[in-house]
């Protein structure tokens, strides 16, 4: 009974959309982290702009097979499996460019080798396992984990600097990756598939505005010191004329 007012509420049919809603919400982020990039000439944005890509060819091509009655694609087919690789280089990326943020130094190989190994398992995987839940259940659960240590990057900062916006990104990364670890599972239920693009929507958009409003405030922190560097140096000149 529950589950037919849940359709009620969130019919089926609403899938496609909600894979829209939350691609358009991920091209923000591609846009803003881009910009960013450019405006700032930071590395990082330029690793995360990467993964938002990557996260959004996987939401496009959940897109291509939503289309009218199209046939469930089976785990071991080439969208399907393009679909993960998609999404473990994504997690890739995040993770790396959170490692820049923290300005720890590691390896390119070691992000290479990582790399090829999960396309290895998302090739191989399908032939060996027959359930989809244990076929994407790591691949999710790391690149929901990324996205929590993002979040933890970003409280990292918080403790050097009382901004708003860090706690906004902390809180927007730690809730999308913990969206991303428990999507596997969701995917038993299609009414429960939709309202989570639909959720993961909103976060991709908050985390945009939660950058958004960190940037501004280190605006006006850079903004503050300037001032009171002015003023300390003409207090000195006045100094020196006394």
């Amino acid at each position: 009974m529950g589950e037919i007012a849940f359709d009620l509420i969130f019919p089926r049919e609403y899938l496609r959309g909600a894979l829209i809603v939350s691609l358009l919400s991920i091209w923000v982020l591609v846009v803003l982290f881009y910009y960013l990039n450019r405006y700032t000439k930071r590395n990082y944005f330029t690793i995360w702009t990467a993964a938002w890509l990557f996260y959004a060819l996987w939401l496009t091509l959940g897109i291509t097979t939503q289309q009218g009655n199209a046939p469930i694609l089976r785990p071991d087919s080439w969208v399907q499996i393009i679909r993960q690789w998609c999404v473990g280089i994504s997690a890739i990326f995040l993770l790396w460019g959170s490692l820049h943020f923290l300005e720890i130094k590691a390896r390119q190989s070691l992000f290479g080798l990582f790399m090829g190994f999960l396309l290895t398992w998302s090739y191989v995987a399908p032939s060996v396992v027959s359930d989809p839940l244990l076929i994407q259940l790591p691949i999710f659960s790391l690149i929901g984990l990324s996205s929590m240590f993002a979040g933890v990057s970003f409280y990292r900062l918080r403790k050097r600097r009382q901004y708003v916006g860090v706690g906004m990104l902390f809180l927007g990364f730690f809730l999308w990756g913990a969206y991303l670890a428990t999507y596997p599972f969701s995917q038993r239920f299609e009414t429960l598939t939709s309202v989570g693009f639909l959720v993961s929507a909103v976060l991709q958009l908050f985390i945009a505005v939660s950058m958004i409003v960190l940037v501004l405030e280190e605006a006006r922190y850079t903004n503050e010191q300037m001032l009171q560097q002015i003023q300390s140096v003409k207090v000195e000149k006045e100094a020196l004329h006394m």
